[in-house]
């Protein structure tokens, strides 16, 4: 019983994410066609989380062991929430294949509240716990990494531009994984502001860049890689 209740809870919090801040009457149709406008305002303690791990393999293969478990019972192995047990729900449950997290970085911190905080809040209001206390961090990030990959197919590239430049201050250089991990400043129509991890190829742009310098960087969003470091921007 307890698993069908957590998920349940996944289900019925994911219809809510698709993002926003509308009243509780909102109509609605049943099986997964919530849709709101915007996201919502975030408990400062949830407003500066972000993941790395949306296209990282091994939390993806986490979180589906963690969805199998916890989840599956209502939204279902395609995601779409139509499993006999979510046909029985009050509030329906979401179409996880609903598109809405289009962008590294937008709704991050949106997604990780409802998953921790669960559902008995406006505009949601349903019955679902919240899983900060079933789940790790780490877990419920590859929960949503697993729910970004099998029913989104990652990121809405034909939403994005091919080529961003962002500015930002180098963290540090990870020759072993072929990164560069910068604090950077907001990259239009790509993400906000945060601290990140980028793969650089070729590998040689790494020279190009030290620890505590100020550099520009342009992102392949297609292939989520770092094609250009050019010299340090000084002030």
């Amino acid at each position: 019983m307890q698993r069908s209740i957590v998920g349940l809870s996944l289900a019925i919090l994911l219809s809510a994410v698709t993002a926003g801040t509308l009243s509780a009457t909102e109509a609605h149709d049943h099986h997964g066609t919530h849709k709101y406008r915007a996201w919502q305002t975030l408990p400062p303690a949830y407003a500066a989380k972000t993941s790395r791990r949306w296209s990282d393999d091994g939390a993806i293969a986490r979180g589906k062991a963690l969805y199998d478990t916890y989840c599956i019972v209502c939204p279902g192995s395609d995601g779409r929430g139509t499993t006999p047990f979510a046909n029985t729900l009050e509030h329906p449950p979401a179409d996880l294949t609903h598109h809405f997290h289009t962008r590294p970085g937008e709704g991050d911190a949106y997604l990780f509240c409802r998953v921790s905080e669960g559902g008995a809040v406006e505009p949601f209001k349903s019955a679902m716990p919240g899983f900060k206390t079933l789940l790790s961090e780490d877990q419920r990030w590859s929960v949503l990494a697993y729910v970004h990959a099998a029913f989104h197919n990652g990121f809405d590239m034909a939403a994005m531009p091919r080529m961003v430049v962002g500015r930002g201050n180098v963290v540090a250089l990870l020759p072993d994984r072929q990164q560069i991990v910068v604090d950077h400043e907001k990259i239009e129509g790509f993400m906000e502001a945060m601290t990140m991890g980028y793969k650089v190829d070729p590998a040689s742009l790494l020279h190009h860049a030290k620890p505590g310098e100020t550099i520009l960087f342009t992102i392949d969003t297609r292939q989520q890689t770092t094609i250009k470091i050019e010299e340090p921007v000084h002030e």
